[in-house]
């Protein structure tokens, strides 16, 4: 693999792992400015480099992977797309300057577009549908095309009317909050009774919505604030302005910030204005929204894969502040990667007291030159975890000491090798206490077994009083209640919601367990597919080096790891202990595919989809019996067209026998050949 494919693909995993925590965890890693950058970097490389941008690229995904949770799953009508950031008025200029280009000189249009500033609020997205104006539905943005239904914890939002002032069909979008003196409370709640404080509003909001029990919804006072309705004009409203005025005639919330603005210099200036203003704000806001206010124009500036072109945010600029960098400790995680951690003269960032930040790797260090006794600029936007930037080199006493990279594995003391082609230091030894720890806390997640009440500190107990050693002894765990209920802070209560949730998640799918296992390379959707190419794991293990590599989406380096992984004897024997304890290890009947109802038909997707990327349509096609082709043929019989489709359409109208359809008319393949 070529330096730039390792740059691409090192930016994929690092954003990836960035959007889940921040969508499935509630957790964010690094600040808004520095995700964008990295964001831009990775769009950047895949433009000239498509052959190494695969079907889940960041750049491709509007939200998150949906959680593995108990929610319904719902197509969204009309896409949930994001917003592009900028973080400077040149970005804004830019913005309305491309966007009156398109409007005024390739339609010749000559009437004055204006725009509507409004705050961004920092919350979680929704969508309420209602019908005669009844809630009948309430569905979170999830990534983008298919959210979580939510309904029943939404009807616990006291600012979400459950009837409209009038009988209408209605689909309207805001962003569901918690209020900062809500959340001031709560904290201050959850610190008496000794739990976990939510590190900020926006996460306490995520979190709750997320709730099974509606009724702690209803007690946390989540708020609501709306700034969208589907398909406005059909309503007969002409400007973005009327649908703010619209939306709250109609019983909804608006937070009644919406200005009419026509100039950029305007728009400067208020933006500056609410960015002091902010404060006063009884809810959190990371910055202000600009969009087109005529809403005519909006299908004709269209909308790239994630965002609309008639709208931009604007993000107000992250807090910095100057602290004394005292010393670099070492961190390993589960897969023996060692990691610095800034230990710094303790500050107060946005609202709490900080004293570590990240450092991400030692090249870092030496990329910014970062020394011990260093003055540092740290950041953290909004509420995040801190970054530093860069040292103060102008305030050096010359008493500053260089940061040399360990040798020996700060936990056991192994040999620290650096992986060819990487930047990371790796721990040598596998039975690493730390990189014990860090497998039983990536198997119990969310996205793996998604196994309740196993924190970091409890999981730190469970290891420190011998109770588990490795991921197969916490099926092993009902058999010392009486241990567990004499840990601090557990009582009955907890321990019985751990090994309810521990059996449970013995019923987890196939693809969900593999990737529990923690595969090197495997994440969510290699797991998936693996699952559906093996359809158990005893044929996983048996595959040889080449079936692997042959399975289409995997390759040489993820069939290698995979070989390897199961040729481990350590690893079979957690196989097999976690066979005995009863865990799904097959592919359940309704995973299994349907209908072969495209078998023996061929297909080819070119131009940009709106619904679907490259990778994700070539499943589909596969998943109802279909093959996929690369070039356009006389073997070819169905060519999907998306948006600016070039050669291949060309080529493709001068063979009769090819049918050109839209990704609707595919939508619509699908649907009427399985009601048949």
């Amino acid at each position: 693999m070529n330096k730039k494919a390792e740059k691409i693909r090192e930016l994929q995993e690092k954003i990836k792992k960035y959007n889940e925590y921040y969508y499935s965890k509630n957790e964010s890693l690094v600040s808004d400015v520095e995700y964008d950058k990295l964001l831009k970097d990775l769009e950047l490389l895949e433009a000239g480099n498509e052959q190494y941008k695969i079907f889940d690229s960041p750049t491709l995904q509007v939200g998150s992977s949906l959680s593995n949770t108990k929610f319904k799953k719902i197509q969204h009508k009309k896409p949930m797309l994001s917003l592009s950031n900028s973080y400077n008025v040149t970005d804004i200029d830019n913005f309305i300057k491309r966007t009156e280009k398109s409007i005024y000189k390739e339609m010749n249009i000559e009437n004055k577009l204006s725009y509507i500033l409004e705050v961004k609020l920092d919350g979680l997205s929704i969508s309420v549908i209602y019908k005669k104006g009844k809630l009948v539905q309430a569905v979170t943005r999830g990534d983008g095309k298919i959210g979580e239904d939510v309904t029943e914890n939404v009807m616990q939002i006291k600012s979400i009317p459950h009837f409209l002032d009038e009988d209408i069909d209605l689909e309207a979008r805001g962003e569901v909050v918690l209020p900062l003196s809500k959340f001031i409370k709560i904290n201050k709640e959850r610190l008496e009774n000794g739990e976990e404080v939510f590190a900020n509003p926006r996460n306490a909001a995520s979190g709750t919505l997320r709730q099974l029990d509606a009724k702690v919804v209803k007690k946390r006072e989540l708020d609501c604030y709306f700034y969208f309705i589907v398909e406005p004009l059909e309503y007969g409203l002409t400007t973005h302005k009327e649908v703010l005025e619209f939306i709250k005639n109609k019983g909804l919330k608006t937070t009644d910030i919406g200005e009419k603005i026509s100039t950029v210099e305007e728009l400067d200036e208020r933006i500056k204005y609410w960015e002091k203003e902010k404060n006063k704000l009884d809810y959190e806001t990371d910055g202000m929204v600009i969009k087109v206010n005529e809403i005519q124009y909006w299908n004709t500036l269209g909308n790239t894969t994630k965002s609309p072109r008639w709208a931009i945010a604007y993000k107000f600029p992250a807090k910095q502040v100057s602290t004394k960098l005292l010393d670099i400790t070492w961190q390993v995680g589960r897969t023996g990667k060692v990691t610095p951690v800034a230990e710094l003269e303790e500050v107060e960032v946005s609202g709490s007291r900080v004293k570590r930040a990240s450092l991400h790797n030692f090249d870092e260090i030496l990329r910014k030159d970062i020394k011990i006794g260093d003055r540092v600029f740290i950041e953290k936007a909004a509420e995040i975890i801190p970054q530093v930037v860069k040292p103060i080199k102008e305030m050096r006493t010359g008493e500053e000491k260089e940061i040399i990279a360990p040798e020996e594995c700060p936990v056991c003391h192994s040999k620290l090798e650096k992986e060819e082609g990487f930047v990371d230091l790796k721990c040598t030894n596998k039975n690493c206490s730390a990189q014990v720890q860090g497998k039983i806390e990536y198997f119990v997640s969310r996205d793996g077994m998604n196994i309740m009440g196993f924190g970091q500190k409890i999981v730190e107990k469970f290891l420190e009083l011998g109770l588990i050693k490795d991921i197969t002894d916490i099926y092993n765990l009902k058999n010392y209640r009486e241990k567990l209920e004499q840990i601090e802070k557990m009582g009955e209560k907890s321990v019985d919601n751990i090994i309810n949730s521990i059996e449970e998640s013995k019923k987890r799918d196939y693809s969900k367990v593999l990737y529990s296992l923690g595969i090197p390379e495997v994440g969510k959707f290699l797991a998936n597919l693996l699952a559906e190419k093996s359809k158990n794991i005893d044929k996983l293990i048996n595959m040889e080096k080449e079936e692997l590599i042959e399975i289409d989406g995997i390759g040489e380096k993820v069939g290698n790891s995979v070989y390897n992984f199961f040729r481990n004897e350590d690893n079979i024997l957690v196989v097999n202990k976690l066979k005995d304890y009863g865990i799904n290890f097959s592919l359940g009947k309704e995973s299994k595919i349907e209908k072969n109802i495209f078998e023996n038909k061929t297909f080819l997707a070119t131009g940009k989809l709106e619904h679907f990327t490259r990778n994700e349509i070539k499943e589909e096609i596969e998943k109802f019996g279909g093959k996929n082709l690369s070039g356009v043929s006389k073997k070819l019989d169905f060519l999907i067209v998306g948006n600016d489709a070039g050669s291949k359409l060309k080529k493709a109208r001068e063979i009769p026998t090819i049918k050109i359809i839209s990704e609707e008319e595919f939508f619509q393949m699908v649907k009427n050949k399985n009601e048949n």
